[in-house]
């Protein structure tokens, strides 16, 4: 199966995942409300039966201002070659290089157990977590990922992991390192302009708190940071029309 395959298998579930989340929601709020800590989160299992397609849906709440209106999200649980993977999926805005247009292509995201032991490990430190609790604690805590360029004065040993391991994300906890595949039509570096994605899979393969990095590796993560913000606004700004960026995802 291709990731495009993959992706358009997954896109049939989000009706009825999206209509089970709001089944869940009044329990979950019911819930919240008996709460004395905070952040509190609840999660639940359903597996789509025309699909068999196994989700975790979840519902946080950082403290008790949002108990009657949490935040919710899912995830898919994926067993592949018995490696469990936590799975998001959706479209995204995509530029292939500087002289190509940014398109709308399918990116599923995929987390390793590896990456969601290293973040408890490194971040939430807490044992009594299951691999559930872990997965809701990192998707909501770092909704917002800045994609950055993994440099050697960030790893000085990226180039034995090879261009896919180039790309990483910085998010709120922390530093995502990860390997990038890319699906489509590509006819090699003499005429990249006519390249076209279709899709990306991004596999998550570990996980670093900022803190236990170097000076000299935070400064450089603060600078590709900057260097991909602004490409991004310029981005935006070229290819927005009254300030408004409208893509279609091809079929």
């Amino acid at each position: 199966m291709t990731y495009k395959e993959m992706y358009d298998h997954l896109a049939k579930d989000l009706k009825k995942v999206e209509y089970r989340k709001e089944y869940y929601l009044p329990k979950a709020i019911k819930e919240f409300r008996k709460a004395r800590t905070f952040p509190v989160w609840k999660w639940y299992e359903y597996k789509v039966p025309s699909t068999n397609n196994k989700y975790v849906i979840f519902f946080w709440a950082d403290n008790p201002s949002c108990i009657e209106k949490p935040k919710s999200d899912f995830f898919l649980e994926l067993f592949f070659e018995r490696q469990r993977f936590v799975v998001k999926w959706g479209a995204g805005g995509y530029r292939h290089n500087p002289n190509s247009p940014m398109t709308l292509i399918r990116q599923i995201h995929a987390y390793t157990s590896h990456f969601l032991h290293r973040y408890n490990e490194r971040f939430l430190k807490d044992n009594t977590l299951s691999t559930n609790d872990i997965a809701c604690h990192y998707l909501s805590r770092n909704d917002i990922a800045m994609p950055i360029e993994i440099t050697e004065d960030i790893n000085k040993n990226i180039e034995e992991y090879g261009e896919g391991a180039k790309h990483g994300f910085r998010v709120q906890d922390g530093l995502c390192f990860t390997r990038t595949g890319l699906e489509g039509k590509f006819h090699g570096d003499e005429d990249r302009d006519k390249d076209r994605v279709d899709a990306m899979v991004i596999v998550y393969t570990t996980f670093m708190s900022e803190y236990k990095m170097t000076d000299e590796q935070r400064m450089a993560i603060k600078r590709e940071h900057r260097k991909k913000w602004t490409e991004s606004f310029n981005n935006f700004m070229k290819e927005a029309k009254n300030g408004v960026l409208t893509l279609k995802l091809e079929a």
